[in-house]
């Protein structure tokens, strides 16, 4: 049995990135990953610019002309071009955004000035050369401004929209193959008998997987059948990038597919000292990785947002995102056992502005309801025994 260290790290030395790449305008780029760095070809501002509405001087003349008094001689707004030269003791009105001419340095903002008349102001306080956006203040030409294999949200199509970059290099979506294995699911909306249960896991990771660069196919339901579960598997590696599997990977006799793997492929890992999800595998079927979630459906979903979505990162080339924490403070007492980390399902709650975090009051894999009552999971370091109120602990966000 690995820690969750060791199994990110295993998982990092034997995964692949997608490799295949296409073009999509940026319209169509959100939620997608970058297959290509992206350099500017132009400067942002693309000139010397104004921060705030005021009136434009040279400052060097500023400190000439002794009663502060200034004759407005024109007005730039943004989009304007001006290129006149202008006397020690004349401004220009300009509106934030206003191009600006090189020997005009300085922006002398509204409250700072006295208006003497419609066509005359005075300084009346002491300023600093400031309030000017210089040219490529934000984005310099030939920057690379986005990198290879970053995720595009609406900020990053602000950002190529405004370098003039209408169609990017995209890697190809991620297709998933999602099957649970089991003789006693049933699919909702059938009937079933006493000893069955309705597969839930299986409808919870596709929509856990429902994102625009991830192709899925509902693999529906596999019974305990070794030569059935093997077939399955050796046509779905034809076809997918990576395939998940919830249930059958304990250690019952029925439980066939850490043997099935080793046969066909191999097993990276198998039990991780965590709880709940202990059964979590991790196998390579001719480079499809197959990640074999807990049957229970507790487990499977904190398995699923602690290793799943860092196997989705790594095959768009992210290799270093882990799930992140943040601190918060313990609002219960607990004893726990050392040797295994523990991820018990929190909700958020403020107190004397600071935040601390409940647990949900039994832990049991099974039950499903404290996912849904909760926010997020707080993690609980392998060597720790007791938790006490106003103890640091680190906790996850569902939203990540």
């Amino acid at each position: 049995m690995i820690n969750t260290e060791k199994a990110y790290n295993l998982i990092k030395k034997n995964i692949f990135c997608i490799k295949k790449t296409n073009k999509v305008n940026i319209k169509k780029s959100i939620g997608l990953y970058l297959a290509e760095d992206i350099k500017s070809n132009i400067n942002i501002p693309p000139q010397d610019n104004s921060a705030v509405d005021g009136f434009a001087i040279n400052f060097s003349n500023h400190k000439k002309n002794l009663n502060k008094v200034y004759d407005i001689v024109y007005e730039i707004n943004a989009g304007d071009i001006f290129k006149k030269k202008i006397k020690f003791n004349q401004c220009v009105k300009v509106s934030t955004g206003a191009h600006l001419p090189k020997h005009l340095d300085t922006v002398v903002m509204l409250e700072d000035v006295e208006f003497i008349n419609k066509n005359q102001i005075k300084i009346k306080n002491f300023i600093k050369k400031k309030n000017v956006r210089k040219k490529g203040e934000d984005i310099k030409k030939g920057k690379i401004v986005l990198s290879r294999y970053n995720l595009i949200r609406p900020q990053e199509v602000g950002l190529l929209s405004s370098i003039n970059k209408e169609e990017i290099k995209v890697l190809k979506n991620i297709n998933i193959a999602v099957l649970s294995n089991g003789n006693e699911l049933v699919n909702p909306g059938n009937l079933k008998r006493s000893h069955q249960i309705y597969d839930s896991n299986r409808f919870m990771l596709m929509e856990l997987l429902n994102k625009p660069f991830i192709k899925l196919k509902d693999c529906g339901i596999i019974k305990d059948d070794f030569n059935e579960i093997k077939n399955k598997l050796l046509n779905l590696k034809n076809d997918y990038d990576l395939i998940v599997i919830s249930g059958g990977a304990s250690v019952g006799h029925k439980d066939f597919l850490i043997k099935i793997i080793k046969e066909v492929g191999k097993i990276i890992f198998s039990k991780v000292a965590i709880k709940p999800g202990r059964p979590l595998s991790f196998g390579i079927i001719k480079n499809v990785p197959v990640l074999m979630l807990p049957g229970n459906p507790v487990a499977s979903f904190v398995t699923f947002n602690l290793f799943g979505s860092f196997i989705l990162n790594c095959l768009n080339g992210n290799l270093k995102k882990k799930p992140t924490f943040f601190s918060v403070k313990s609002n219960f007492n607990m004893k726990k056992k050392i040797g295994r980390e523990e991820y018990l399902r929190g909700k958020l709650v403020k107190k004397n502005n600071e935040l601390y975090v409940n647990k949900y009051n039994t832990e049991g894999a099974g039950i499903l309801s404290s996912v849904v009552w909760s926010e997020g999971l707080i993690k609980l370091e392998l060597n720790t025994q007791t938790i006490k109120v106003n103890d640091k602990l680190q906790f996850f966000p569902y939203e990540n």
